[in-house]
């Protein structure tokens, strides 16, 4: 018969250091809600997970109010390296459709995510609302982590605007990394590239960064921008997919190719 699977959560900045048989308290937005809405209890277990990957299971040991007090059951496993890492620069959407890309590609493996203020983008972030917009971003984050439980916590890193995306693009690539700008008036297919993306972790790719554009679509100007900083133009497939889905889907296509699907 099976047996349910422990509570999920996240414990920051505490693993890196912790062994079998260390006392943790789990406080914060974290604790909690796992106080008081999953409302775990002393003796339950729970797997714990960090940002870097770190996972190690733990029991209750005490659920005060706002905090669960915990005992670490084993060391942590060692903290998630996984090369090449695969970003998704995603531009912002109306609907909450950037949201889906997020949540979807956190479940999908993404490592990093750059909000992109396209020329295009409707929704804009500014003052009270870029640092609302990032921090909605995050929480959508970290509740897909703990939807599928996977290892590792995605970054989401500071908005940028064209130019930035353009230079943060040139800095990348002169340092190894592949960027693909997914266009769907490009001629050349993710596919074609499968031999050299398969090859990417034997020859030091160490990024693999899928660049996602508005509803709108990317400019003319901007996409030649991008490709003059050193990213590649390719289409996903014969589809246009929304901006929701067409970064998700590519990594899902990455994911296999370097080999992290077997």
């Amino acid at each position: 018969m099976p047996t349910t699977p422990p509570g999920f959560l996240i414990l920051d900045d505490a693993l890196a250091t912790a062994r079998e048989g260390d006392a943790l308290t789990l406080g914060g937005d974290e604790g909690r809600h796992a106080a008081k809405v999953a409302r775990i209890g002393a003796g339950e277990q729970v797997l714990l997970t960090d940002a870097p990957g770190r996972q190690v299971r733990a029991e209750v040991t005490a659920a005060r109010k706002e905090a669960l007090e915990l005992r670490l059951l084993g060391d942590p496993s060692p903290a998630v390296q996984r090369l090449p890492r695969l970003g998704l620069v995603q531009a912002l959407a109306t609907g909450g459709r950037d949201e889906q890309a997020v949540e979807s590609a956190t479940e999908l493996g993404v490592d990093r995510i750059v909000p992109w203020s396209a020329r295009r983008s409707v929704s804009v972030w500014r003052g009270e609302k870029l640092r609302k917009g990032r921090a909605k971003w995050e929480a959508t984050v970290r509740a897909a982590v703990k939807q599928c439980r996977r290892p590792g916590i995605p970054a989401v890193d500071a908005p940028v605007d064209t130019a930035q995306l353009a230079a943060h693009v040139r800095e990348r690539t002169a340092q190894g990394a592949l960027v693909l700008v997914l266009h769907e008036q490009e001629s050349v297919g993710v596919m074609e590239l499968a031999g050299a993306l398969r090859g990417a972790s034997a020859d030091g790719v160490e990024e693999i960064l899928v660049v996602v554009g508005p509803e709108g679509g990317i400019a003319a100007d901007e996409l030649e921008a991008l490709r003059d900083a050193g990213a590649r133009t390719v289409l996903l497939g014969p589809e246009v997919l929304r901006t929701s889905s067409a970064g998700p889907a590519a990594l899902a296509v990455l994911s296999a190719l370097v080999g992290r699907w077997g």
